[in-house]
């Protein structure tokens, strides 16, 4: 560990100087702890780190910011391979918690604690390959004690945590379009201008490399993460999970785990049987939901109409405008 550089590399970032000496103390911990099975934190696995969450969870530190000290770690290593274990750990980490609070708010303690009977909320740091595990046990209960109309309503609302801040600029930008064909063109070549940026630099987009395949894909299907509108509906379908992975892969199954992006359901798919109801995607659809809703500040409704968990090859939600948003024209061909 080069503790020096590490320190001047958090000061470059205008890391505060007291989190700049716990980040130090966790590399430091994390280099012992790999030293005494005779590896290092620079020639870290995947696995090591996984390894080391365990101890984290064990030893009651399994806290966010120790977690982030690590991941900055990666990233200045220039270590993706760190640096995406650690993103695939913390990624989705408020969903459980937030199905908890939720079902609490909507049906009362005791109907929360029929749900999940048994079953505790999950530490922060579990391995991925855990997560679905949590969602096989869940949803079911859920879909039988609500059915299928109330569960699919309830996961509409969304699991993830709103955002709203880092989305307000959206709604700024919205507001100053001409209209929302504007708004969505200009947030296509918004969305390719930053892709290309990570092409350039060799940096990744969250988890993934941005290849020149990738990029050719996103500039050819403007409906990928941003939307098209046909009439008063945005179709808007979701970026592989790992893009370059997705676009070599002929193997069907491992296509669609390629592109799943949900941290509680995509090791299933590896799996011989489906083992989660595609109910749980409409998670993903109030995922749209709360985002169009904060760009329009109304509200929206938002359907899954294509899913890898029912077996489609991607997913695809539609996401239906307000009249005064397309016009009485458009919304009366509803």
């Amino acid at each position: 560990m080069d503790e020096e550089e590490f320190r001047k590399f958090l000061e470059n970032n205008k890391i505060e100087k007291e989190t700049i000496e716990v980040s130090i103390k966790v590399i430091k911990e994390f280099d012992e702890f790999l030293q005494k099975r005779g590896n290092n934190i620079d020639t870290a696995s995947p696995e090591d780190f996984y390894e080391y969450s365990v101890y984290l969870i064990n030893q009651g530190q399994n806290t966010f910011e120790n977690y982030v000290s690590i991941l900055r770690y990666g990233l200045f290593k220039n270590s993706n391979d760190l640096y995406v274990a650690v993103m695939e750990v913390l990624d989705g980490r408020e969903v459980m918690e937030n199905l908890s609070k939720r079902l609490i708010e909507e049906f009362g303690e005791d109907f929360r604690n029929e749900i999940f009977e048994k079953i505790s909320l999950p530490p922060l740091g579990i391995h991925p390959k855990e997560k679905p595990e949590y969602t096989k046990k869940l949803i079911p209960r859920l879909e039988e004690k609500l059915g299928v109309k109330r569960c699919t309503e309830f996961l509409n609302q969304g699991l993830r945590d709103r955002y709203e801040e880092g989305r307000k600029p959206d709604r700024e930008k919205f507001l100053k379009s001409k209209n929302i064909d504007e708004f969505l063109e200009n947030k296509h070549w918004e969305y390719i201008k930053e892709l290309e940026q990570h092409y350039k630099e060799g940096s990744l987009y969250f988890t993934q490399e941005i290849t020149k395949e990738v990029l050719e894909l996103i500039k050819n299907d403007p409906s990928i993460e941003v939307g098209i509108r046909e009439g008063d509906t945005i179709i808007a379908k979701k970026i592989p999970h790992m893009a370059k992975e997705y676009l070599k892969e002929t193997d069907e199954q491992k296509k669609r785990y390629y592109y799943c992006h949900c941290p509680w359901v995509k090791e299933a798919l590896l799996e011989s049987k489906q083992p989660i109801s595609p109910i749980f995607c409409n998670c993903s659809a109030g995922y749209y939901k709360v985002y169009w809703e904060i760009v329009l500040d109304q509200p929206v409704q938002v359907e899954v109409v294509e899913s890898i968990l029912k077996g489609d090859s991607v997913c695809t939600f539609a996401i239906h405008l307000p009249q005064e948003v397309v016009g009485e024209d458009e919304f009366k061909k509803r």
